[in-house]
């Protein structure tokens, strides 16, 4: 089976988002170990429920932290040729939910996939 590379988003990209709901202040180092994190797991999905949960129980940002996380997310499977079909409700949710500490990755990995469909590349 051929491997198939995903296109990822740098940190510089990451603060942008943040930047529109917040100042872009990094509180921590764990931005480039998250970017770093996405980078070597597997499959479309996974990365962007890594870019969710991370951002989102991390507080890389001194503000905006699970917005961030939604809005890099999403991007991330954009530019990966998916496409979020979503509610407001439903984006609230997930991004709460990633945030509990019983939720899991699978569980995380198994939305992403439940509420996506292939887009434009």
């Amino acid at each position: 089976m051929a491997r198939i590379y995903a296109k990822t988003l740098s940190a510089e990209a990451i603060v942008e988002i943040n930047k529109k709901f917040d100042k872009g202040i990094i509180r921590s180092d764990e931005l480039e170990h998250i970017v770093y994190k996405v980078a070597n797991t597997r499959g479309i999905d996974r990365k962007a429920a890594t870019l969710l949960m991370d951002i989102a129980r991390r507080h890389v940002f001194a503000d905006g932290n699970k917005r961030t996380a939604f809005e890099a997310m999403a991007a991330f499977l954009k530019v990966n040729g998916k496409e979020l079909e979503v509610g407001e409700t439903s984006r609230f949710n997930v991004v709460v939910w990633s945030v509990k500490p019983k939720t899991t990755m699978e569980e995380i990995v198994t939305w992403i996939a439940n509420h996506t469909r292939r887009g434009k590349k």
